[in-house]
């Protein structure tokens, strides 16, 4: 990735926090002026010390004349007095800037963080089904965790690096106006430390982006560990786990102490050589010096001085320029994930929505899933009347699923299209399409707050009244009722507080709440036993009433009633018609039909 194209993108999220980053900047300005005025100070103080009687101003550099003529006007007693307040006032006040400046670069940086984190859940919400069937859900947390907390700091040293640069250019001028010759010599030295570090902080920079990289895949396994805990703990292999666990970590710790290992070497040779230059330029300046009676010392050690301030903050830019290095790993990571994932989103439509007239038509649709070279579908022509329910029954992989993913917009169709009302569904807005829709599938999910929150999950203006009148068509407002605190009892993560059958009645109540003109019914009743079925069948009914309803279903006796029936075999329709009509054929139905009468019985039998 280019310079130019992650400073485009790092420009971005600091942009709208520049007032913040003015403040701090000219409060930067403001400290490295007082810098240089607390330091001019030296010079007098340093010839009262020594019992000069009078400041002697010197006439080169030409700056000072002006800033020290005040002093040389008072007595003896009030010079030294003057000066001392002079010098505690600037402190103070340049102290005070740098507070207030180091306050508003922690806001420039807790601020852009925020806005970083916020586009990121921005685009997770937009993206479509299609990009988390086969993205890892541990590396897009870590674009909201570990890797935006590495970028946050980014923007800081950013910062940090104006402020320090604008400080070592002041007091570099200063430098310059107290010996020219002496400054020369430090700069030339101050070069080649520079230079020297060029390959340290190459390093920095390569192993930086390694270590981004190591905290995507420790972040991707850990989360994929927690979501198949059961299935760990199921087949007793902790260990295998623990071990990979450990390698990831391991990788991790060599990649990211690699990286620091090259950081950790920039202040002690940067401080090395500042040392051996403020050395060699005080040997030198004996000499350079020399000439100037009285004002020799003072000046030899205001310049020593002024130099003593300069040579930390070069030490500083270079561990800022090492850390800015370090750090942009994590911010081309987020970087990258923006720039693969722009486009990606399914094209919204312009229409909207309006209430169903006459239903939706299936016309010759073809779907192919983005990794299979077969279709899913094939030539899928299907009417699903207006306030009718129409079943869809076939076995696993006949690609009942994928014909609800089509109607819900999850996926468009590759050929053919679904027409609502005479409307091509890629017309309407997304939105307001799935507005009208509600789904009941089979692997209930239920967020980990309360039972009414929960049920007024598409709902959220509803009154408890409108809840508990849910509850009650989804057979669910009694057992709600025995919960510890009723229907403000926290369900727990993805519901395990409940069982299958409570949770898919919660899960009928939010779609009975919503009031959809259509209501999707995705093998709802598949994972429950006989019990459960029979009352999540009976909130089925209550909440299918005078609705168009699409029912996958697994058991067909529980669509036996439908309207219309579609059997479905290799991702084509091979029959349709009532219960009866196709019981009639003697054909796939009724084969189905049969077996699975014959299983029941068997079941009963053995029960018995």
């Amino acid at each position: 990735m280019s310079q130019s194209t992650l400073l485009f993108f790092l420009y971005q999220f600091a942009r709208p926090q520049w007032k913040l980053a003015l403040v701090a900047l000219v409060l930067a300005t403001l400290v490295s002026l007082l810098e240089v005025a607390t330091t001019s100070l030296v010079l007098p103080l340093t010839q009262l010390l020594s019992g000069e009687t009078t400041i002697a101003i010197p006439q080169d550099p030409r700056v000072l004349p002006d800033f020290l003529s005040f002093y040389g006007s008072l007595d003896q007693r009030s010079q030294m007095l003057g000066v001392i307040l002079a010098l505690l006032t600037l402190t103070v006040i340049k102290n005070g800037s740098l507070y207030l400046s180091s306050l508003s670069i922690n806001a420039f940086m807790l601020k852009s963080g925020t806005m970083l984190r916020q586009k990121c859940v921005e685009r997770f919400l937009e993206l479509e089904i299609p990009f988390y069937t086969q993205a890892n859900v541990g590396e897009l947390l870590s674009y909201v965790n570990e890797q935006s907390q590495r970028s946050e700091q980014l923007f800081s040293s950013l910062l940090e690096l104006i402020r320090e640069i604008l400080s070592t250019a002041c007091l570099l001028v200063f430098l310059i106006f107290l010996s020219p010759a002496l400054t020369v010599v430090t700069v030339v030295s101050l070069f080649a430390v520079f230079a020297s570090l060029r390959m340290i902080l190459r390093g920095v920079q390569v192993y930086g982006r390694q270590s981004a990289t190591a905290i995507e895949r420790f972040s991707a396994l850990i989360a994929e560990m927690v979501s198949g805990i059961r299935v760990i703990k199921s087949f007793n292999t902790e260990p295998r786990e623990l071990n990979k666990a450990e390698q990831a970590l391991h990788e991790r710790y060599r990649t990211e102490f690699t990286a620091y290992r090259f950081n950790s070497a920039v202040a002690p040779i940067t401080e090395t050589a500042g040392i051996t230059v403020l050395l060699m330029i005080i040997l030198i300046g004996t000499y350079l010096l020399s000439g100037v009676t009285s004002l020799a010392l003072p000046l030899l050690l205001t310049y020593t001085l002024t130099l003593l301030r300069t040579l930390p903050r070069i030490n500083h830019l270079n561990s800022l320029r090492s850390q800015l290095f370090l750090l942009s790993g994590s911010l081309e990571a987020i970087q990258s994930f923006f720039s693969t994932t722009t486009g990606t989103t399914l094209p919204n439509g312009t229409q909207s929505y309006q209430p169903l007239r006459s239903g939706l038509v299936f016309e010759n649709v073809t779907f192919t899933y983005p990794n299979n070279s077969e279709p899913t579908l094939r030539n899928i022509s299907l009417d699903i009347a207006k306030g009718k329910t129409t079943a869809v029954i076939g076995h696993s992989g006949s690609g009942k699923s994928t014909l609800v993913d089509l109607v819900m917009r999850f996926y468009d169709a590759q050929q053919g299209c679904i027409r609502v009302d005479s409307v091509d569904l890629k017309k309407l807005k997304v939105g307001s399409w799935r507005g009208a829709t509600a789904i009941v599938s089979q692997d209930t999910f239920l967020f980990n707050t309360t039972v009414r929150e929960n049920i007024a999950y598409g709902c959220s203006n509803a009154t408890d009244s409108e809840v508990f009148e849910a509850a009650k068509q989804a057979y669910a407002y009694d057992f709600i009722q025995e919960l510890p605190h009723g229907f403000e009892t926290v369900v727990g993560n993805r519901g395990t507080m409940l069982s299958g059958g409570q949770r898919q009645r919660i899960a009928i109540a939010r779609a009975i709440l919503r009031d959809p003109d259509i209501l999707i019914l995705d093998e709802a009743t598949s994972a429950l036993d006989s019990t459960s079925e029979r009352i999540v069948q009976r909130a089925i009914e209550e909440v299918s009433r005078d609705r168009t309803v699409i029912v996958i279903a697994h058991r067909l006796s529980t669509i036996e009633r439908a309207d219309n029936i579609v059997v479905m075999n290799q991702g084509e329709i091979i029959e349709q018609g009532t219960h009866q009509q196709l019981l009639s054929l003697q054909s796939q139905y009724w084969s189905l039909y049969c077996s699975q009468r014959s299983a029941n019985s068997i079941e009963v039998e053995l029960t018995v």
